[in-house]
Formats: structure tokens, C-alpha cells, sequence
């Protein structure tokens, strides 16, 4: 038995992982993350990284590291729709030349805007910012056998370079991935659709400049009979994954070496004469799921292990990402004595209802690509395309042409990025039974919502709103509302959580006076925002901070809005 000076073990050190670890750093908590593997893996998967996780980057400081090794935006805004990348385009989407009203909505909403970053990149800068901190031990080779909950403490068993050992520890977070095991053992069931499909991912490099160099494109999804799916631009450069469909019950990855893979790129391309360096093939399963519960006493999850969406809409890491921002402040208010227990059960009340929504999204959005060639109808509408019939083929692009329009609430999503609330029946319904519209973000100081992003001058430099805040809960109040934070600090016990207050008039300076606007709280006004950046508390409620800052810390529901 080995007794760490560590209060959560992380198991998993993917991009969840490692969010987890550096949220709790910043609280002042340390952790221990446990990796079976031996690193990161090279084999680059999800690459959304969207408004919301980009604001969280900002604020955990690995935004420009990351908005480096993104895709140059003018190529990541464009999705292509061809036979084969040697083709004539079928259709189009360009972000740029969207409506205005949702180009206005996403210039307005944020100071980010949404990138393209392989997960890799992006796991690489979350580990140099972990490492940097300090405060998390990354341990690699090593894989988690056993996790026993005693009630006060859990163990660990763990196999690593220095052999088995049980570490104890007080809770156990498990972004351990959707096959990592943790959440079955727990017996906790997992709730959705049926699998959807089954996709081979191969990585690989070549120069497609000859093909992409007039018209780039951050996706190319390619409708042909001999080699379909869809190629996605990792670098825009020579960074590439090719997703196409596969049936495991008659083949496996390593039935696809390296020459077959290298054949089906040409295929897909258009071409015999292109060099292609196959680094690695995987395997995943399309599916809709969410765990029935995000607790068992001590043990959470987070990421993968909790919710698992197709990859239509880009929503599962970065849905992950939200879980630890929201998850890690809240163990270490749990741990520095500054709220019940009962906070942790708020962990599953607030991100439960917001992956059942994006699953919803994601499923939507699958559906949808199926009459763009995506899905169970791709080789009769390939087949159409290439067909003897000049009129079929030619009515077929036709169609194809008209419905891709209609793709582009699966790629330009802003509600659904940052739109959610907690504590609302947003998620599951929307209003009047309706879901909520994915495109149209509408900003709104209320709890539960996302403090509003606006441009504010603060010792004569330009920031977000977002920028005002901190670890902690931060304090908004309008010129005469200093008062409001009379008390607040006697709020704040143990060493969980810090605070501040600033005042708007004093501390910063809305040139645009689109800041009080937003915010909604006048001169005499405040709102309360939480550390992950969710508002607690507005001060038209008529109750007062303290109250409802001991409400939410201590577990109570307040009535949604």
C-alpha cells in the first residue's frame, strides 16, 4: 500500500486526462495520472477544437500554442464534396460566405473562434502545460487493474515501470476512453443507440498539393464506387486521415498493411503516381451512448468514458474538455474544505444533459450526411455519379448540389458550442417542445448560461470579459455595486477556492458600452461567476451572493430560469 501525497488519480492521459490534472493544478490540487500507454499517440483522431475549448485553452494559457498548429483558418472553413480529390467538386460549404447573421453572431460571441488542431498537437500542449505547472505526476506504461471505493478513500492498483503497487487515494477521475474498462467494472450501464458502423482511420503522409493546392479544403468527402470516405487535413500540409467504412466480423486493421492502405489513398485521390507514407491504421465504432450515471461514490468519469458521439459535429473531445473544467474545480472545492459533497452530484446534473443534447446533434447530423453520400446510400449514390446514364449522373449532381447547404449546421454549430445552460431544459426540449436551433447564439447573462464574452480596457490594454476571471469565483458588479461584495469573502473558507471582485467603471472600462449591456447588471448591479467561467448567481434574483454561492457549494438546486 502506497499512501500519495496526491487526493485524485486520473486514469487516462489523453486531452480529458490531462484538462482534468491541469483544472485541479490550478486550484492548488495534486494529482496522479496513470497512462497504459508509453506516450501520446502519434496517431492523430479527433482535430475539432471548438469556440468553448478554445476559450478554456485561453484561459489555461496553450490558446497561441495551439492556434499554431491549427490549420491556417482560410483552409480549415471549406468542406468539399467530389468523386475523387482529382475531381470536380459536387458541392461546397465556406464558412466565409455563410449568412451574415451567423458570420456577425460568431465575431460577436468570443474572443476565439473555433480551429482545427490535430488531437495529438493538442495533447502534446496540455502535457508541456501539466508538466510546466507541477502539480501532476504523469505516469506512463503504467495500466490500472483494480479501483476499490472503501467509502473514505480508494485504492489504485497499478502496473508500471516500478512493478505493482495500490495507491490510495481520496477519488478516482476515469477519462480512461470509450473501451478503457473503468466504467464497466463499475457496472454503470450506458444508454443510446444501437452502433451506428464501424470506420478505419488511416493516418498517413503525402504531398496532395497537385490536387489541393487551387482549391484546399479542411474535408474532402469522396463519393465513388472503388475507394470512398472522407480525407481530413490534419496540417494542411502533408498530414492526412482517411476514414472509410470496414466490417470488423469479416476483417480487422491488420488486415490493411501498408500497400493496400497506400492503394486506397491513390484510389481515393485519382491517381497511380503519388507517394503515400502510411504511419498507422485504427479502428472505431459509430455510436450514440451516454453513461446512466457520472458517479459511483468516489470514482467519476469524464470524456469518452461518459458519452460517446459520432464524429459528426466534432462534439466528443470537446465535450470532454468541458467535463474536466467543470468536474476539476469542483473536487478541489470538495477537497479544500470549501463545499459539501453533495457539489460532486452537480458534476452529473450540469454535463449529463449537455452530452445526451449533443448526442442528439451528432445523430441529426449523421442522418443528415446520408443524402450527401455518407452513409448507408453511398454506393448506390456513387454508382448513379458513375453510371452510363449522362442524365442520371448529371441529376444526381444536381442533388447532391442542392443538399449540401443543408450540412452546415453540422459544421458551423455556435449554440451548440457555447449555448448550453446549466440547470435548463435547454438540452432535451428547447422551448415549446422544440430543440433549440444549433446555429443561432443569442448571449444571455443568466444562471447557469456562459458569462458573455465582451471587449473590456483594463490598465489600457484590451481583454475579454473572460479574461477577468481566475481560478476562482469572480465577482462583476456595475459602478455602485461594490457592495455586493460585502460578506462575500467570509463565504470562503478552507483553501479550495479564491476570489475576486471587479467593478466595472474602476477596474475596467467598457469603450463600446457593449459590456453592461450584455451583462445586464446597471450601476448598481453584480453576477457571481463560477471558475469554469458559468455564471452563479445575477443579482436581479433579489437574492445575494453569499446565499447563493452556500447553495450551490453545498449542493442545493436553485430553480432554472
Amino acid at each position: 500500500m502506497k499512501d500519495i501525497d496526491a487526493p485524485v488519480v486520473i486514469i487516462g492521459a489523453g486531452p480529458v486526462g490531462l484538462a482534468t490534472a491541469l483544472v485541479l493544478g490550478r486550484h492548488g490540487v495534486r494529482s496522479v495520472v496513470c497512462e497504459q500507454f508509453g506516450g501520446i499517440n502519434p496517431h492523430p483522431r479527433a482535430h475539432v477544437v471548438n469556440t468553448r475549448s478554445m476559450e478554456l485553452f485561453r484561459a489555461w494559457g496553450i490558446a497561441d500554442a495551439v492556434r499554431a498548429d491549427a490549420v491556417d483558418p482560410a483552409v480549415a472553413g471549406t468542406i468539399l464534396w467530389k468523386q475523387t480529390l482529382a475531381g470536380d467538386p459536387l458541392g461546397r460549404i465556406d464558412f466565409a460566405e455563410g449568412p451574415q447573421g451567423q458570420l456577425r453572431q460568431r465575431a460577436h460571441a468570443s474572443a476565439e473562434q473555433l480551429a482545427s488542431c490535430a488531437q495529438d498537437r493538442v495533447q502534446q500542449h496540455l502535457l508541456d502545460a501539466v508538466l510546466a505547472q507541477g502539480a501532476a505526476a504523469v505516469h506512463y506504461d503504467t495500466t490500472v487493474l483494480e479501483v476499490t471505493d472503501h467509502g473514505d478513500s480508494v485504492d489504485v492498483t497499478v502496473d508500471g515501470p516500478g512493478g505493482r503497487q495500490v495507491l490510495r487515494t481520496r477519488y478516482v477521475v476515469a477519462a480512461d476512453g470509450a473501451t478503457g474498462g473503468i466504467r464497466d467494472r463499475l457496472g454503470i450501464a450506458m444508454d443510446g443507440s444501437p452502433v451506428l458502423g464501424h470506420q478505419l482511420n488511416i493516418y498517413f503522409h503525402a504531398d496532395l498539393s497537385p490536387w489541393t493546392h487551387r482549391d484546399p479544403a479542411l474535408l474532402v468527402w469522396l463519393i465513388n464506387e472503388i475507394s470512398p470516405g472522407v480525407l481530413i487535413g490534419m496540417d494542411g500540409a502533408r498530414r492526412w486521415t482517411f476514414q472509410r467504412s470496414f466490417d470488423p466480423a469479416v476483417e480487422s486493421p491488420r488486415d490493411y498493411p501498408p500497400e493496400r492502405c497506400a492503394r486506397i489513398i491513390r484510389d481515393a485521390v485519382g491517381t497511380t503516381e503519388l507517394d503515400v507514407d502510411v504511419r498507422s491504421v485504427g479502428s472505431w465504432t459509430m455510436t450514440a451512448r451516454t453513461a446512466g450515471t457520472y458517479r459511483s461514490g468516489r470514482i467519476l468519469l469524464a470524456g469518452d468514458a461518459a458519452h460517446q458521439f459520432p464524429p459528426t459535429g466534432g462534439l466528443g473531445m470537446n465535450s470532454g474538455l468541458a467535463d474536466a473544467d467543470n468536474l476539476g474545480w469542483k473536487l478541489a472545492a470538495v477537497l479544500g474544505g470549501c463545499a459539501s459533497e453533495a457539489l460532486l452530484d452537480s458534476y452529473e446534473r450540469e454535463r449529463r444533459p449537455v452530452a445526451l443534447d449533443n448526442a442528439r446533434h451528432s445523430m441529426l447530423n449523421a442522418i443528415r450526411m446520408a443524402e450527401v453520400g455518407a452513409g448507408p446510400e453511398t454506393a448506390a449514390i456513387a454508382a448513379r455519379l458513375a453510371g452510363p446514364d449522362r442524365a442520371v449522373a448529371a441529376a444526381e449532381r444536381r442533388r447532391i448540389a442542392e443538399a449540401v447547404p443543408r450540412q452546415r449546421p453540422h459544421f458551423d454549430a455556435l449554440n451548440q458550442e457555447i449555448g448550453y445552460r446549466y440547470g435548463a431544459a435547454r438540452q432535451a426540449h428547447g422551448v415549446g417542445g422544440t430543440p433549440p436551433s444549433a446555429t443561432d447564439y443569442t448571449p444571455t447573462a443568466v444562471p447557469g448560461a456562459r458569462l458573455p464574452h465582451a471587449w473590456v480596457e483594463r490598465d489600457g490594454a484590451r481583454v475579454s470579459t473572460h479574461d477577468l476571471l481566475g481560478p476562482g469565483f469572480t465577482l462583476i458588479t456595475g459602478p455602485e455595486g461594490a457592495g455586493w461584495a460585502d460578506g462575500l469573502a467570509e463565504s470562503f473558507t478552507g483553501d479550495g477556492l479564491a476570489h475576486r471582485t471587479v467593478v466595472l467603471g474602476r477596474d475596467v472600462t467598457s469603450p463600446d458600452g457593449r459590456c453592461p449591456e450584455l451583462l445586464g447588471i446597471g450601476d448598481g448591479g453584480a453576477l457571481l461567476v463560477r471558475p469554469d467561467g458559468h455564471i452563479a448567481w445575477h443579482s436581479t434574483e433579489g437574492s445575494t451572493p453569499v446565499s447563493a454561492l452556500a447553495d450551490l457549494l453545498h449542493g442545493a438546486e436553485r430553480p432554472a430560469r
